[in-house]
């Protein structure tokens, strides 16, 4: 018997957690550094440590460069 993966499911399911925070929560958790738009800063890409901290910031030589260091 073939296990088949259900492709709309698990999209489903992903867009509900990442919606929730869930997915977040859960990747920053397992020591993740997550990246990503912030609405109010449309010029700036946000990181966001396991730790916590949040930061604006670019992308320079392929390194993430903080310019502002948000409190969470």
């Amino acid at each position: 018997m073939t296990n088949q993966l259900d492709v709309m499911a698990l999209s489903e399911e992903v867009e509900r957690d990442s919606q929730s925070g869930h997915l977040s929560r859960e990747l920053l958790a397992q020591g993740q550094t997550l990246y990503g738009k912030n609405p109010e800063y449309p010029d700036y890409l946000e990181r966001i440590t396991p730790d916590g901290k949040k930061s604006l910031g670019q992308w320079r030589n392929g390194e993430f460069v903080e310019i502002i260091s948000l409190l969470a």
